[in-house]
């Protein structure tokens, strides 16, 4: 403390001061707020092993969740795939059998043993070795007249192409794989009295052409699918 003395005419006034400004400031040995909050940032400072184990864990659940979604979508989009593709191939081949019949004449032609056979013929009940539900002769490009034969073969839907109207006696057709998985192929013909007729020609008029043309295809899961074709 320090005390100043005060000289007025009234006497000496003694006043008291608190400690003096230019005391030298009072050592603490304790840290400065400054120095420990530091020290306290660094002791929370990091991730304990548990807090770890549960973003390792929260991570892989995520990981998982997106690979399963991931695999989903490619497994769906590979289903689609395969169906459009599927669906595409059906349609080329019926496109196929249209451009057949479309492009169909009436000209006889000979079998391998020399017998002269319909433009157009068929049946769902083979009984002969060459009987086929659909065979008929039509015209290329150049306006020249081939044969053409349609036949289930195994599950398998086959075109068979010979280069020439007539067949030789050891002639052998080119085989073509149309589709597969194919349970039943049915052709039948609408004949004059617009009557669906199981084979052609009727009997005892081999020079009648059919009015038009059903085909049927039953698929490995049961699906039918059916068109219908006029004949020029």
């Amino acid at each position: 403390m320090r005390r100043l003395f005060h000289f007025s005419a009234f006497g000496i006034l003694i006043l008291d001061r608190g400690p003096s400004l230019l005391a030298e400031p009072v050592s603490h040995k304790h840290e400065s707020p400054v120095g420990g909050a530091k020290s306290k940032w660094h002791k929370q400072a990091g991730f304990t092993l548990l807090e770890i184990l549960i973003a390792l864990a929260v991570f892989s659940v995520v990981t998982l969740i997106s690979y399963k979604g991931l695999e989903s979508v490619a497994q769906t989009r590979t289903a689609l795939d395969a169906e459009a593709k599927h669906w595409r191939d059906l349609s080329l081949v019926f496109d196929r059998i249209e451009e057949d019949v479309s492009q169909a004449v009436d000209r006889p032609w000979r079998d391998q043993g020399g017998v002269e056979q319909p433009a157009m013929r068929g049946t769902n009940k083979p009984e002969r070795r060459g009987d086929q539900p659909l065979e008929l002769i039509r015209l290329d490009r150049n306006r020249d007249a081939f044969h053409v034969a349609y036949r289930l073969n195994n599950s398998r839907l086959e075109l068979l192409l010979w280069n020439a109207l007539d067949l030789g006696p050891r002639e052998e057709p080119q085989v073509h794989v149309l589709l597969e998985n194919i349970r039943a192929f049915e052709v039948t013909f609408l004949d004059a009295a617009s009557q669906w007729q199981p084979s052609w020609p009727p009997a005892g008029n081999n020079k009648v052409p059919p009015r038009g043309v059903r085909i049927k295809l039953t698929l490995a899961d049961d699906t039918i699918v059916q068109r219908i074709y006029t004949l020029p």
